[in-house]
């Protein structure tokens, strides 16, 4: 699948193919404090990718409509609304 933005550094604003800006607004705020570090691991100091990091990847993922179902949507969208707090 080709993406319309590079996932290294995915626009704030959700894409034109994005089927649940919400959850890419969530995923892209917590994406900011979970970016490879110079040292290779996380900027939040885990080894990389973290736990938050890959669950951004799966929100970013869901926002587009890919790999989760609606119910699995709600739950992703619980949790980053959580981890973003």
């Amino acid at each position: 699948m080709r993406l319309s933005f590079d996932p290294e550094e995915p626009p704030a604003d959700p894409p034109a193919e994005c089927v649940s800006p919400t959850i890419w607004r969530l995923s892209h705020r917590l994406h900011r404090c979970h970016l490879l570090a110079d040292d290779g691991g996380c900027t939040c100091g885990q080894a990389f990718p973290c736990q938050s990091r890959r669950l951004v990847e799966r929100g970013f993922l869901a926002a587009l409509g890919l790999g989760v179902g609606a119910g699995s949507r709600q739950d992703l969208l619980e949790r980053l609304t959580a981890e973003g707090s």
